[in-house]
């Protein structure tokens, strides 16, 4: 009789779970064979940019490359002179000249053993400038400078220009000039203070 009364207590609460377990299994089997949303997707359009070459529109000018003359200053041969002449004008752009080289400039030789001034035996004409000869300048330089015993130039300086783009020029000519060196006494002094034009011009 007590078994009975326990197995209707049981059964009740039994039967409710069992209920229960097979309503979630069939609503758990339902919502796995639920059909997922096809609802279309939205696909972006791919987009694709043209090949078009960038050009700047800001353009730069190559500076163009400056032609240099080549062409070398006309050579200008030595001169010889024959005279006494502190003035002497010399540098003229024109015919060659022919050039005392064969001269003895001891003071035992010739001329030179006897006494007397100092005698200008060989000037060299200057090279023109080329900046001057390019813009077709001419001018002049008074140089001074000290003719020693041997007949050479020392320290020659301008003391005046018409433009200073002559004045090296002018003094490189100066210290190749050859001078008969003046003789006191059979003895050769020095001279200082002998000035020299030097006349720049350009061929006719």
């Amino acid at each position: 009789m007590q078994g009975v009364i326990r197995t209707l207590l049981v059964a009740p609460p039994a039967a409710l779970i069992t209920g229960g377990l097979i309503l979630l299994m069939v609503s758990l089997i339902e919502f796995a064979d639920r059909e997922l949303d096809k609802s279309p997707v939205i696909k972006l359009p791919d987009i694709v940019m043209p090949d078009e070459e960038i050009r700047s529109q800001r353009s730069v000018e190559k500076p163009q490359k400056p032609e240099l003359d080549d062409t070398p200053p006309p050579e200008v041969p030595e001169q010889a002179f024959d005279q006494i002449d502190g003035n002497a004008t010399v540098g003229q752009l024109g015919a060659p000249s022919e050039v005392a080289t064969d001269l003895d400039l001891s003071i035992g030789a010739g001329l030179a053993a006897s006494d007397g001034e100092y005698l200008p035996i060989v000037k060299v004409a200057p090279r023109y400038p080329r900046a001057a000869l390019s813009r077709g300048l001419e001018g002049y330089v008074i140089l001074e400078y000290t003719v020693t015993k041997s007949g050479t130039v020392r320290d020659p300086v301008v003391i005046e220009s018409s433009s200073s783009i002559f004045d090296s020029s002018a003094i490189d000519s100066a210290k190749r000039y050859k001078y008969k060196p003046r003789v006191v006494d059979g003895e050769a002094i020095e001279v200082p203070g002998v000035q020299t034009r030097i006349v720049f011009q350009l061929q006719k």
